[in-house]
């Protein structure tokens, strides 16, 4: 298999912890509303006030290794990226 096929075929960085973190939501907002998740993988490591504490947690637990720290809200604000929408960068590799 050629570097690029093998590129293709794996997921892309936190798509399996963004899945994981929307089939969990509900019941994170109706506990949790306003904290922080910490998800590595399909596995939910804890519930923090401080973004910080999560990633302390994370690094115990896991290592350096790519981890979800999200806030917890029902309404998720939109991204606003000057540069890009003006067309002045190019978010596509």
């Amino acid at each position: 298999m050629h570097r690029c096929e093998a590129m293709e075929t794996t997921a892309k960085p936190l798509e399996v912890e963004l899945s994981y973190y929307e089939s969990i939501k509900p019941s994170l907002i109706q506990h949790h509303d306003g904290k922080f998740v910490l998800i590595v993988g399909n596995e939910q490591l804890g519930i923090f006030d401080k973004r910080e504490d999560a990633y302390k947690q994370g690094i115990t637990l896991k290592g350096n290794v790519p981890m979800l720290i999200k806030k917890i809200q029902r309404d998720e604000p939109l991204e606003y990226v000057p540069a890009m929408v003006l067309g002045l960068i190019n978010a596509h590799s």
